[in-house]
């Protein structure tokens, strides 16, 4: 029987990093080191090890030690770098070249990075069809930084091969109620109606969005891991399928019907007139490597709300 894998995981406590870990806790094949800044009780892993990735950077080269991949994770959110852009800008490069920096030097084979789709900026109007091969042209803080992330990963020189996933907009249960991502559009409405019984949107609502399952991204992740598993590369990871947020509130409106709670009560400006069509994201790079979203976003949302039902005295 062959030695399970060594993977370590950045940014392990967050929304993505910390259902991730959970999923390769079932997993024998896999045996999973934590990085984190402060020890977390709620993250699934072998083990965790408290590491500042701005720190010394001998502490990331010997967290990389004995590692077969990496999944980087860790940087700051579209919140934070709005709020605080020369911070969030400084740190995730920082964090980013530093840990393709320690993957290279402790011989790391594989190096994932999930990097968003607003790279692509600009190009994000309607009736575009976003492809891995289109010039990225980012407007935000938290896109040029991942994007610069990316371009960083990608030139380490001798080192691991380097995939590199552009996420959409995930949905589904956080791994916890103390993972704080209640800003996501989707976690939020799911949220205030729990809490509330109704539910508010600061827009119209008429604004696209490709919703990705957060249960398919990380069964993505987890069966690219190995080496060879998927050709080193850049891959759109979405669902390939738009809806817009009000959509997605009716949805989210079905969801706790189906659950025997009251429908929330939806309160949005009224739509213009002239809203704006959809945008695809193409995942055909992905799926001809026989990777694709599986569960449907009403899946996701019933998932999402039974959290948020369960845990509505918490959140």
């Amino acid at each position: 029987m062959p030695d399970p894998l060594r993977v370590l995981l950045t940014g392990a406590s967050g929304y993505v990093g910390s259902r991730l870990a959970a999923e390769l806790a079932t997993s024998t094949d896999v045996t999973v080191r934590a990085l984190v800044r402060k020890p977390v009780g709620y993250v699934q892993a072998d083990s965790q090890l408290v590491v500042d990735l701005l720190g010394d950077p001998a502490e990331v080269v010997d967290a990389c030690r004995g590692i077969d991949t990496v999944i980087h994770l860790a940087g700051h959110n579209e919140i934070v770098s709005a709020a605080e852009p020369e911070r969030a800008l400084l740190e995730t490069i920082t964090a980013s070249n530093r840990v393709g920096e320690a993957a290279a030097a402790a011989g790391v084979g594989r190096l994932i990075y999930v990097s968003t789709v607003h790279t692509y900026g600009a190009r994000i109007v309607p009736g575009a069809v976003l492809r891995e091969d289109d010039a990225t042209q980012p407007r935000a803080i938290y896109a040029i930084a991942r994007l610069t992330s990316e371009h960083l990963l990608a030139s380490v020189a001798s080192g691991p091969e380097v995939v590199i996933f552009r996420l959409t907009n995930s949905v589904g249960a956080p791994a916890h109620p103390d993972v704080n991502r209640w800003t996501l559009v989707a976690n939020d409405l799911c949220r205030q109606a729990a809490t509330t019984g109704t539910m508010k949107l600061l827009s119209s609502g008429v604004q696209w969005r490709d919703f990705i399952p957060l249960a398919d991204v990380c069964r993505i992740l987890a069966a690219t891991l190995a080496p060879g598993s998927l050709a080193p590369g850049t891959y759109n990871l979405a669902a390939g399928q738009p809806h817009t947020v009000r959509q997605l509130a009716g949805m989210v409106q079905d969801a706790f019907e189906a659950e025997g709670e009251p429908r929330p009560e939806l309160e949005a400006p009224p739509a213009p007139a002239d809203a704006p069509g959809p945008y695809h994201v193409s995942t055909a790079r992905l799926e001809t490597e026989g990777f694709r979203a599986e569960v449907s976003l009403a899946g996701a949302l019933t998932e999402t709300v039974k959290f948020c039902l369960a845990h509505r005295d918490r959140l």
